[in-house]
C-alpha cells in the first residue's frame, strides 16, 4: 500500500465519521470490517487490502458521495498548483 493510498483512506474515514456522526464501532460494522482494524486505518497505522478499501468506498459513496468528490477536487487543485509552479520555474 502506498502512502498516498493510505492517506486517502484516512481522509475518507475521518470525513465520513465527522459527517455521519456515527461511532467508530457502528461505522466499522456498516463497512463490514473489524473495529480494531478500523481504528488503525483511521489513524493511518493499518494496511487495508483492496477488498477492504472497496468496502469502505462502497459505504461512503452510497451515503455521502460528496466526501469523495471534495477530496478528489482538493487533490486535483494541488496537482494543478504544482504544475503551475513547474511551468514558472
Amino acid at each position: 500500500m502506498t502512502d498516498l493510498t493510505l492517506s486517502f483512506v484516512v481522509e475518507v474515514l475521518r470525513e465520513y465519521e465527522e459527517k455521519s456522526g456515527l461511532s467508530c464501532f457502528v461505522i466499522a460494522n456498516k463497512m463490514d470490517i473489524e473495529s480494531s482494524n478500523y481504528y488503525k486505518y483511521r489513524d493511518g497505522n493499518g494496511n487495508p487490502t483492496c477488498k477492504t478499501i472497496d468496502k469502505i468506498l462502497k459505504v461512503v459513496l452510497e451515503e455521502y458521495p460528496e466526501i469523495i468528490e471534495e477530496i478528489l477536487k482538493r487533490e486535483l487543485k494541488a496537482i494543478q498548483e504544482t504544475m503551475e509552479l513547474v511551468k514558472t520555474s
